[in-house]
């Protein structure tokens, strides 16, 4: 039994040993590094590029449908039973007879080269535009996941790095709050201050706490969405240099934002819709096709053929092909009825889209600008909060100040800093929004 647990025990050190292996450490030093990494690593994204390679591959082979087709052939040919022609008597001297002839050798020997170009097909030129369309809408809706994805990344490793300073702010107000409540324990044993000091003491403390386990949590909730769109495993780790200092990001304006690639989606798939009716019109036309053919035939009694050019005789032919559909069941009109509803539905999405691109982006700036106004005047806000408490210490220990009034001012400075950091939260999402889309 004891031999059993032994190898138990070696086998789970394997085991840990092996993950350990498995396991890497990813460092990030600021966002620009864990931007380029979420576009190397992040699986729905290189989905994105092979589906824009696709569509890519899709157009160049659509293209050569409109090249000529050229084609070498040979066969050989053993004719078993020679045709029979029936011939008037008279070319042979035997009139009103019928003279059977057979015409041909045992074998025959055929070799050319064939070309064949579309010189009138209205069909294959749009389906043409059409492939080269959909690249471009593969290449939108590529640019339309980076910038989410540059978003999310930008959320999240901000997110974490006002996290980050929560706590650095708060294990300062840590030591600060649990002097304080070990000050009014021994005031209120010596009976200088009532219950309700006492209390508000330990009320301070708990919440410096609840709001240190609060950021520690979100720190972790971040990187663990960080991981995912690192494409990282469960065993890895990540690890975050960043600093966030206490300068707010610049302003910015609509003119420096990309295209919203909503906009620019919907106006591709009109194009598409109007490219879709022309198509289905052009069915209804005519198709012209040119066909060449040179080879060369030989006729052997032998097996074998000679390479002489002499054995060889020519035989060429060009041929022009007219296609003209005349009826296929009223299919093509009612597909050209569809096209022009698609059209339209696809027109007043582009409207729509053009219309509130504009007015989002202008919100999207305003909403910014105000919060990093805001957030300027609740940072000034904060640091008097902060000079206050600071100078109110200074009073206390001076004696020139009641602890009550201290505890007052401290839980007001914290009702500040909570707000600081909600401002900061608050600036930050609209930032990584607006980064996303600055080229």
């Amino acid at each position: 039994m004891n031999m059993l647990k032994r190898i138990g025990y070696i086998l789970c050190l394997v085991f840990v040993c092996q993950l350990q292996i498995l396991a890497q450490t990813v460092t990030i030093s600021d966002l620009e590094d864990a931007i380029k990494l979420a576009l190397t690593s992040n699986k729905d994204y290189q989905n994105y590029v092979l589906n824009q390679s696709h569509a890519e591959l899709e157009y160049k082979q659509v293209k050569s449908y409109r090249l000529p087709s050229i084609s070498g052939s040979f066969s050989g040919q053993k004719n078993m039973d020679l045709a029979t022609t029936p011939l008037p008597g008279e070319i042979f001297g035997q009139p009103e007879q019928t003279i059977e002839a057979q015409f041909g050798q045992e074998y025959t020997y055929n070799a050319g080269i064939s070309i064949s170009k579309q010189l009138l097909n209205r069909e294959a030129a749009i389906q043409t535009r059409i492939s080269k369309l959909n690249v471009e809408m593969m290449e939108t809706e590529k640019e339309a996941f980076e910038e989410l994805l540059k978003e999310q990344v930008s959320l999240y490793f901000y997110t974490g790095l006002i996290a980050k300073r929560s706590i650095e702010i708060g294990k300062q107000d840590l030591q600060i709050v649990m002097d304080i409540n070990q000050l009014s324990k021994d005031k209120f044993e010596e009976g200088v201050v009532d219950g309700i000091t006492l209390n508000t003491a330990a009320i301070n403390l708990n919440a410096v706490k609840q709001n240190l386990i609060a950021s520690e949590q979100l720190i972790i909730e971040c990187h663990i969405e960080l991981k995912k769109l690192f494409g990282m495993s469960a065993t890895d780790s990540l690890n975050i240099k960043g600093e966030l200092n206490y300068e707010l990001p610049k302003a910015y304006s609509v003119e420096q934002l990309r295209l919203d690639p909503a906009l620019k989606n919907a106006t591709l798939r009109l194009q598409q819709s109007e490219m879709q009716v022309k198509y289905n019109r052009a069915s209804l036309l005519p198709s012209l096709q040119l066909n060449t053919y040179y080879g060369k035939q030989q006729f052997r009694d032998d097996f074998g053929f000679s390479f002489s050019g002499e054995d060889w005789s020519n035989y060429s032919y060009i041929s022009l092909g007219l296609s003209v559909p005349l009826f296929t069941g009223f299919n093509n009109r009612l597909e050209i009825k569809q096209g022009k509803v698609n059209q339209q539905i696809a027109f007043n999405e582009q409207q729509e889209a053009e219309n509130f691109a504009v007015l989002n982006d202008q919100k999207l700036i305003a909403d910014y600008e105000f919060s990093r106004r805001e957030g300027m005047a609740i940072l000034e806000t904060f640091k008097l909060y902060k000079e206050n408490l600071n100078l109110t210490l200074e009073k206390y220990e001076a004696g020139l100040v009641s602890l009550d009034n201290y505890l007052t001012v401290f839980q007001d400075y914290l009702k500040a800093e909570n707000t600081y950091l909600n401002a900061q939260s608050k600036i930050y999402t609209y930032y990584s929004q607006i980064i996303s889309r600055i080229e």
